[in-house]
């Protein structure tokens, strides 16, 4: 784990050294992992979210991870460029300022704000938000529709 030095104009981040056992595609800058509890089950590997591994996720990478090597995530802080799931108004899980996060579905980019239902509080991957939404940087892609990738700015709460 290593934490950034604090410093009065910089917020603190907290970052941790993974391994990327998602072996179809190379993990990007932005993109959501969880903690790979289904495969390597070791407590240092992260891999694509879905079923599971919904509950366990470990946080955003900040570099370009290529499968079977080693990178780095961050698991706590505010990060500029994260890649969540838009969503129109009419879109209940549509990402609003201070909303809290969660994982609904699979995917790299698949956190969204909690539902208006209860639904998500039943499963075990919606009783801790991930991070919370501070604000939208592409707007039109935030107002398309939920399958829409947009960038966000988040404070990240995977520890």
């Amino acid at each position: 784990m290593e934490f950034q030095r604090v410093d009065r104009s910089d917020p603190e981040r907290i970052f941790m050294t993974v391994y990327q056992s998602y072996s179809t595609a190379t993990v990007t800058n932005g993109q959501w992992v969880g903690w790979d509890i289904v495969t390597d089950k070791n407590g240092y590997a992260v891999t694509k979210i879905k079923g599971t591994i919904r509950g366990a996720v470990a946080g955003v990478a900040v570099q370009s991870i290529a499968p079977g090597e080693y990178g780095l995530i961050q698991a706590w802080g505010y990060k500029r460029d994260v890649k969540c799931t838009g969503g129109s108004g009419s879109v209940t899980s549509k990402l609003t300022i201070g909303r809290p996060m969660y994982f609904a579905t699979s995917g790299f980019a698949s956190a969204r704000a909690y539902e208006r239902t209860t639904v998500p509080l039943k499963t075990d991957y919606g009783k801790f938000p991930v991070g919370v939404v501070i604000t939208a940087l592409n707007t039109a892609a935030k107002n398309t529709s939920a399958a829409t990738t947009a960038f966000y700015s988040v404070l990240i709460r995977c520890l």
